[in-house]
């Protein structure tokens, strides 16, 4: 098939997701499967089945079905093992992606012909391929366009695409995640996965190298799982958003020597990033160039220029079709377009998010959200650079985020930086856990805030063309989702942002350690029996909602309740040893330490049943709190170092620090407690 006949299939093919009265409309989980005349039970009305066994064919891709109870047993158990581990909402048809990112038609259709022609073997015999440019030319909208071509002719193996601002950047999760993909499409590979697992479920714990082994190799070469058949599609996209450079490295290392030493193997690799540094120093090995054939995206290309100009055009049809009470047929102006294109200069993430603002339902005036956005692209008066590309798109954000009242920005700030950094706690240099799920959530953030529902959202609504806010009735689930990751770098980066500089990741895990125990110092009183801390637990959450709590509530509540005593469990004997702020130092002197101990020490007594953090899975994880060790950091005073009396309310700043070892009740060291900047001296006892 020649690059021409390509590209027209391509555009017959990207057309059919947009429907004639809208051309930009978004299909929030991808292509959708209907039963067909081949289907099974297509038109049957009564029927009566005795032990059936039957197979769906759907080109070379089989799932057979089966009442057999011991092996459908097996495989729901393996399967639910695998996906307690595989990165969530990472699939380019899941619904945490809705409106996934996606090529509007009539753009990219000649980078995305030059792809399929090399997946299909025309031009190149790589089995790699990497796409790269810089921020928002558009890669995710190229990954997701393609993802969703090969899962029409059912040739997607697996896609990932990572996201680091909405906590999908776990590197343990990618070959896990893949493997759950191919698991869900290819049986003999199921088949496969199933057996391995049911022997040995601590496969899942391997490293990435491990993993490789375990879930690529030996099935796709040991075992030749589809030799001779069709090649599926592995995509990564957004590699450059995963925890560590370390491990973005080794990604690429693993999959471009698997696919020099065994070109035969029917997967074929898409890998798609920034051109960071480490990633194309890695890519620019001698060994891995020759595994690897590229596609750079540049920013003010012809094409991509021209590419933008259409989406515009387009994008600004529809608008007047939605407004078509409000807004004049000749609407913007020929030279106030002109404006707007050479504002973005190509760059797609800038059209984007230019045209979320002008449609924003919250103003619902997009003539006037038009005029605005001219005059912040007058003030800022300056022409993008490769250098600097994102300055038009900086003024815009600068413009959102100064619409935000005043009084309300301290929220808004909190609930930006709790949603980009919160992914661990690292306390000196005990690397901690990744914080519970529920606590991530937004109806969790309120919460561990103290703020109402109402100042949640009066805090964020000014910023609905950038975040994807979800509803108070699945608050309790879903967290909130930047739509574009550049947002979250602005935020991050002090010299783009400025007055609206959220922090360093530094500061803001000291901020969240000051917030937990606060939360403990709110609940907790003279009386620290669990019942009467959860009680006020209780409490506290039913005055942050606007309404009587219902059943759901509550028990979301409490299962949070659960997972913020266990966090506060850990991190205290940590913070022990480790330098603080002063914000945190003055909240741990409020802590009631024996009463915390006491308490700790009961919750950890109460029935696994009673008692299990939500995200942990039984073997899998330790989830015996790490302060309820017999080991748990204490301070008191020199002259109060009694071994009968340990409480910090009556201990002044000048204290020592007392540590058991779990085969001596004598103690290791002494020393003052560590602010900040100040390294504690040890002394003899």
């Amino acid at each position: 098939m020649t690059l021409g006949r390509i590209r027209d299939k391509l555009k017959a093919w990207i057309w059919g997701f947009f429907s004639s009265k809208e051309k930009i409309r978004f299909m929030p989980d991808g292509p959708q499967r209907h039963a067909g005349p081949g289907a099974f039970f297509n038109n049957v009305q009564r029927f009566t089945l005795h032990n059936p066994t039957m197979t769906a064919v759907h080109g070379n891709q089989y799932n057979t079905f089966t009442n057999a109870q011991g092996d459908h047993s097996v495989v729901a158990q393996m399967m639910g093992l695998l996906s307690k581990h595989i990165i969530r909402g990472a699939a380019h048809n899941s619904s945490a992606r809705s409106p996934p990112p996606r090529c509007h038609p009539d753009t990219r259709i000649k980078l995305i012909a030059r792809i399929t022609a090399w997946f299909e073997g025309q031009t190149s015999l790589e089995s790699l391929l990497w796409i790269t440019g810089p921020a928002g030319v558009g890669k995710s909208a190229v990954v997701q366009t393609f993802a969703e071509y090969l899962a029409k002719f059912q040739l997607l193996g697996a896609s990932v695409f990572i996201s680091r601002p909405n906590k999908r950047d776990n590197p343990h999760g990618i070959f896990i995640t893949i493997a759950y993909h191919l698991a869900t499409r290819i049986e003999a590979y199921r088949h496969y996965i199933i057996e391995r697992l049911s022997l040995d479920p601590e496969l899942l714990s391997g490293d990435m190298q491990a993993q490789f082994i375990v879930f690529i190799l030996e099935p796709f070469v040991g075992k030749k799982i589809g030799t001779g058949g069709k090649r599926w599609g592995i995509l990564l996209d957004g590699l450059d958003e995963l925890q560590g450079t370390d491990a973005q490295c080794e990604i690429i290392q693993i999959i471009s020597t698997f696919v020099l030493e065994h070109p035969d193997a029917p997967l074929v690799w898409i890998i798609a990033s920034r051109p960071e540094s480490h990633i194309s120093n890695t890519f620019d090995n001698d060994q891995v160039r020759r595994s690897y054939w590229s596609e750079h995206i540049p920013i003010d290309s012809t094409e991509a220029s021209e590419d933008v100009e259409h989406f515009l055009r387009s994008a600004f049809e529809v608008t007047r079709k939605k407004f078509r009470h409000s807004v004049q047929s000749d609407w913007p102006s020929d030279t106030d377009f002109l404006k707007l294109t050479a504002a973005a200069s190509g760059l797609f993430i800038y059209a984007q998010v230019v045209m979320e603002f002008v449609r924003d339902s919250g103003h619902a005036d997009p003539v006037s959200q038009f005029e605005l956005l001219l005059s912040v692209i007058d003030r800022s008066n300056a022409v993008p650079t490769t250098e600097n590309p994102f300055i038009h798109l900086d003024a815009l954000y600068q413009e959102i985020l100064s619409s935000i009242p005043s009084t309300l920005w301290r929220t808004t700030r909190q609930l930006l930086c709790f949603s980009i950094y919160y992914g661990r706690i690292d306390i000196g240099s005990f690397v901690l856990f990744e914080l519970l799920p529920n606590l991530l959530t937004l109806r969790g953030m309120s919460i561990f805030f103290g703020v109402t529902q109402n100042v949640v959202y009066a805090s964020l609504d000014k910023c609905r063309s950038i975040l994807k806010i979800p509803d108070w009735k699945v608050a309790h689930k879903d967290r909130l989702t930047f739509l574009h990751a550049s947002f979250s770098d602005y935020l991050k980066d002090s010299k783009r942002s400025g007055a609206f500089h959220v922090g360093n990741k530094e500061d803001a895990q000291q901020e969240v350690i000051s917030s937990f125990l606060e939360v403990w110092n709110k609940c907790s009183g003279d009386d620290t029996s669990a019942a009467s801390v959860e009680l006020v637990w209780q409490q506290h959450c039913s005055k942050l909602n606007h309404k009587s709590m219902s059943w759901k509530a509550e028990k979301f509540h409490t299962i949070l309740f659960h997972d913020t005593i266990f966090d506060i469990a850990t991190i205290v004997p940590r913070l022990l040893l480790a330098p603080m702020s002063p914000p945190v130092y003055e909240s741990l002197q409020k802590v009631h330490m024996r009463g915390f101990v006491n308490f700790a020490s009961g919750f950890r007594d109460l029935p696994p049943n009673i008692y299990q953090p939500s995200g942990y899975v039984s073997g899998t994880k330790d989830v015996s709190p790490t302060a309820l060790e017999k080991g748990l950091l204490r301070e008191v005073q020199l002259r109060d170092l009694v071994f009968g009396h340990l409480d910090w309310k009556e201990m002044s700043p000048a204290c020592a620090r007392y540590q058991s070892s779990p085969s001596s009740d004598e103690p290791k060291a002494l020393h003052r407690p560590s602010i900040m900047g100040n390294r504690p001296e040890l002394g003899e006892v």
